[in-house]
């Protein structure tokens, strides 16, 4: 029995989209409008000495006498915009430090709008309304401010996750992974967090496709046993014939994936079927020894050990004259034969020797099979590009499911990712 489809449960719950909550930067304290003009604007006698006094207590991080401060400045009448916007400018500091998100939000508002925020100052700005409104669960506004301050910062990867994640709160999830696209297509390490914002868009969207594509990115650039478990068990649930389901649980065996008493003993059942009776014996024994199987289940695995080891001993008493076989051999399938026994026993280059040979004789029944167990010889036998020359020899649609995932394994041992 195949288990089901962990998707959302592993990879979404476990690993998934990870809350924001306090990743909220810290913007530099306000300074006075004066240094930042390039023509500075007046201010007034009666409102410089309590912005003097608001400023002072911000350096000196007291933001209950800034508040206090400020509030005397916004009470001298009357103000013109300029001295409005410099209450403003310290003013939504001050409430942030306060905790005050939706005062803040306003008094910054205020400000952007004022027209004297200098140019190259604003894409912080819009950083900073975008992280308030998204502390707020305002998450449309949160967008608006964040593509302004993205469209300055365009590598800004926390800016870009705190987007697609707002689209994906108000439920756009087409949007929420048009966005990661957009933001990681091209980037030789994509930020971790987009692509799982990309990956529970694709699962919310019912796109099996891009699911798998976002979890293969997730492996490639952050090769972690967690994101290959949940990319096998999806791929597993798709896979149907014994040929495909060989080559899916050995790659499951080389990522140490396997890890329910069904996929063990399902494990088993196919390489024995297949004439791999060794390979089936060391699954079966791994799965026992991590008491992977209960009650019956455990039974049955050791009624099924006990086979395996017999069919074992019998393949272990013709290794001796392998060589011998091989030499003699007049057919590409009796060359295959005796490096699908090499291979069982874990001989890898002498299994990759016989296949290739085989192959070269011609007449192979399973060339495609045959690929594909030279590519995984290969691959364990750590030559890399021999490997990917092999699966890309395989022409068959739904072996090559499988022959992809392979590849993207071969390609993650040979340049792991950061």
């Amino acid at each position: 029995m195949k288990k089901a489809n962990l998707v959302l449960m592993a990879a979404l719950a476990a690993a998934g989209v990870v809350s924001m909550s306090g990743a909220l930067l810290t913007p530099a304290p306000a300074v006075a409008a004066e240094e930042k003009k390039a023509e500075p604007q007046k201010v007034g006698t009666k409102i410089r000495k309590p912005l003097a006094a608001a400023q002072d207590a911000v350096q000196a991080k007291n933001w209950e006498a800034a508040s206090a401060a400020l509030a005397e400045a916004a009470a001298v009448p009357p103000t013109t915009a300029y001295e409005k916007y410099l209450v403003d400018e310290l003013g939504w500091f001050v409430k942030l430090q306060q905790k005050d998100y939706p005062g803040a939000i306003q008094a910054l508002e205020r400000a952007v709008e004022s027209g004297f925020v200098a140019p190259e100052e604003m894409p912080q700005r819009y950083k900073a309304l975008a992280q308030l409104n998204y502390e707020t669960k305002n998450y449309a506004k949160a967008v608006e401010y964040g593509n302004k301050a993205i469209a300055a910062s365009p590598e800004n990867a926390e800016l870009g996750a705190m987007v697609a994640h707002s689209l994906y709160m108000q439920q756009d999830y087409a949007g929420a992974r048009a966005t990661v696209d957009r933001l990681t297509t091209g980037s030789t390490q994509p930020n971790e967090q987009l692509l799982l914002i990309g990956l529970r868009s694709s699962y919310e969207l019912k796109d099996r496709a891009g699911t798998m594509k976002s979890l293969e990115s997730l492996v490639r650039y952050y090769p972690q046993q967690k994101y290959w478990e949940d990319l096998l068990s999806n791929q597993l649930y798709e896979t149907k014939g014994d040929r495909e389901m060989r080559a899916l649980y050995r790659l499951m065996s080389d990522t140490s994936t396997i890890d329910k008493p069904e996929e063990y003993s399902e494990a088993a059942t196919v390489l024995m079927s297949g004439g791999f009776p060794t390979e089936a014996k060391a699954v079966l024994e791994r799965g026992l020894a991590a008491n992977a199987f209960q009650g019956e289940a455990a039974t049955r695995a050791k009624a099924d050990l006990q086979r395996a080891s017999s069919a074992a001993d019998a393949d272990r008493k013709d290794l001796p004259g392998a060589d011998a076989t091989l030499a003699a051999a007049k057919t590409g399938n009796a060359m295959v034969a005796t490096g699908k026994l090499y291979f069982s026993v874990g001989e890898y280059a002498k299994a990759a020797d016989a296949i290739v040979k085989g192959l070269a004789k011609g007449d192979v029944t399973d060339v495609d099979d045959a690929n594909t167990l030279l590519g995984i010889a290969y691959a364990r036998s750590d030559k890399y590009a021999e490997a990917l020359a092999a699966f890309a020899a395989v022409k068959d649609a739904k072996l090559n499911d499988v022959n992809r995932l392979w590849k993207l394994y071969v390609e993650t041992q040979q340049a792991p990712a950061a």
